[in-house]
């Protein structure tokens, strides 16, 4: 059977190896000997022509970690790297790993091909297929059940290709973008493959390819760049990935990524190697995690002021788990941004399920389609908040005065910004953050973010500013700076949990069935024996009677006594 399916893949230009889990380093490294396809693949499984997801992206970064975490899940998951070269990194997995992909009962499967074959001409002049890479695909990926297209680590491809160029190659890809090629072959790759999957996902940074870019001038530049790279190529390129995969998909956003896959050796937790007080990465410290929407119901779009992180340990996951369908709450073709912040535990299923919960509530009551209403800008939830007020004071007296002096909200020079927080409210429980903005030379007070704390949560609302002045009624359009407080918003309730402000929302657990109960047999007890006094166990005597000594021996005195002397010498030297 195993045999039967390597005969089949190398007809396609593909060529299978079958690898074991008995070293403690498995290393998974793409034949060589075939330049524009290779594949690889292990499994606790056989192979299916219908997996349960399907990755596309370059080496390392989200697309390894999102095959891995979805291997460690149970699922089945073919990885397609596009390299910009046909010498693919190796890659390698921990023996704990591999253990636990077979002990889920997981598959994971690897093909690659680089970016060059991917973006030959399909064709000659006669008709004759002649891009064996790009007609392996389709028939590769089979029918899964999630499509993932991510872009992300094309740029360290490009360097690690950089680095190993002879002086004879630098000079004959002058003026060749690796980066460019190997995003380009991802998205025809995508193409090929979207056609039989049944749903999409795509991982994208923030603000890249937005549905309101015009993205024409990027596309036709890009299709004529390969076209005289290669000679006359006239493969279509895709513009964009939701153009690739179809239109209808699911896009995770990111902002600035820090962690390594587990391939990378970045990935260990510590830096700098064995010290007294180690030095622990942010990929182990930066866990806990919050989605908004990308352009939430007040207008802003998220992650644009390059303020966010994101950890690609929970991009990974995120994206799996989603691929998986194990996020029952997530809404299909949703547009949603992710950003990591302080906390050392992953998140759980109930926490991925409760996110996307609020994220799909949110998009769906959008109260700034009504008219007169407040756009909620921000909504935290706790389970409980010991003082509202002591929350209040600590966000309008040491969490807004840091945030309005950093440079992003004071280096506004031009037009309304916020100036400065105010604790109001009979209970003290509101914060109103400021915006003002000069007119006539006078100083008006433009807008408003309201902040409202109560026992359950943190609300912020968009306030309208002096109405004497024109501006009482609430602006529809984001006010300045607006997205960079409320992507600072989150960070402020982490750092209210830390601090004890609040506590941790608790999440309903999944019921465990009751366990029966232990009959547990006790001995019945035995009066113990009447403790005997000391006196007692003495024994009759004058001192057991309470009889004293009728007088005081001497105690520290000795007789001296006078010795004789024994010679006449002796006697002379005493006298």
């Amino acid at each position: 059977m195993v045999q039967q399916k390597i005969t089949s893949l190398a007809r396609a230009g593909l060529l299978a190896t079958l690898l074991g889990s008995t070293s403690a380093f498995t290393s998974i490294t793409p034949s060589t000997s075939l330049p524009s396809t290779q594949s690889t693949s292990f499994s606790a499984l056989s192979a299916t022509s219908q997996p349960d997801v399907v990755v596309i992206s370059p080496p390392g970064g989200i697309g390894e970690i999102t095959s891995i975490e979805t291997a460690r899940l149970g699922g089945s998951v073919k990885w397609f790297v596009v390299s910009a070269a046909s010498n693919t990194p190796n890659m390698a997995l921990t023996a704990e790993t591999l253990a636990a992909i077979e002990k889920a009962g997981g598959s994971m499967e690897l093909a690659g091909a680089d970016a060059g074959s991917l973006l030959a001409p399909p064709s000659d002049a006669e008709g004759t297929a002649t891009n064996d890479a790009l007609s392996a695909i389709a028939g590769w990926c089979g029918t899964p059940g999630s499509l993932i297209c991510t872009y992300d680590g094309a740029l360290e491809e490009k360097r690690r290709v950089d680095r190993t160029k002879s002086p004879e190659q630098i000079e004959n890809t002058m003026g060749v973008d690796e980066e460019q090629l190997i995003r380009s072959g991802i998205r025809v790759a995508a193409r090929e493959a979207a056609g039989r999957s049944k749903s999409k996902i795509v991982v994208l940074a923030a603000g890249e390819e937005m549905p309101s870019d015009d993205e024409d001038g990027e596309s036709d530049g890009g299709k004529g760049f390969f076209a005289g790279l290669f000679g006359g190529n006239e493969i279509q390129v895709p513009g964009s990935m939701a153009e690739a995969v179809g239109g209808a998909a699911s896009v995770i956003r990111h902002g600035e990524l820090f962690g390594a896959a587990e391939s990378s050796p970045e990935s260990s937790p510590f830096m700098g190697g064995p010290k007294r007080d180690p030095t622990v990465r942010e990929m182990y410290t930066l866990r806990s995690v919050r989605i908004d929407p990308t352009v939430s119901t007040s207008g802003n779009v998220a992650g644009v002021d390059g303020t966010t992180r994101s950890n690609r340990l929970t991009v990974g996951e995120a994206t799996s788990r989603l691929g998986l369908g194990k996020v029952k709450s997530a809404t299909s073709n949703m547009d949603v941004s992710l950003s990591s912040f302080v906390g050392t535990a992953p998140p759980s299923d109930e926490e991925w399920n409760a996110e996307f919960t609020r994220v799909a509530e949110m998009m769906a009551s959008s109260p700034s389609n009504a008219r007169g209403s407040a756009p909620v800008l921000f909504r935290a939830e706790f389970s409980s908040v010991p003082s509202a007020k002591r929350l209040a004071e600590w966000v309008a007296v040491k969490w807004a005065p840091a945030i309005l002096r950093s440079y992003d909200i004071a280096g506004t020079r031009v037009g309304a910004r916020p100036v400065y927080a105010i604790q109001t409210g009979e209970e003290g429980t509101k914060i109103e953050i400021v915006w003002q903005e000069l007119v006539d030379f006078q100083s008006v007070t433009s807008g408003k973010m309201i902040i409202e704390v109560d026992e359950s949560g943190m609300t912020a609302v968009r306030g309208g500013g002096d109405a004497s002045k024109g501006y009482g009624g609430v602006s529809n359009k984001p006010l300045p700076g607006e997205d960079i407080l409320v992507r600072r918003l989150a960070d402020a309730a982490s750092q209210a949990v830390e601090k004890g402000l609040a506590a941790k929302p608790k999440l309903a657990k999944k019921e465990v069935a009751a366990k029966k109960p232990v009959t547990t047999v006790v001995a019945k007890e035995v009066a113990a024996p009447p403790a005997v006094s000391s006196a007692e166990a003495s024994g009759p005597g004058p001192r057991g009677a309470g009889a004293r000594r009728s007088s005081e021996r001497s105690r520290g005195s000795r007789k001296r006594t006078t010795r004789k002397p024994s010679s006449q010498s002796d006697a002379d030297k005493e006298a």
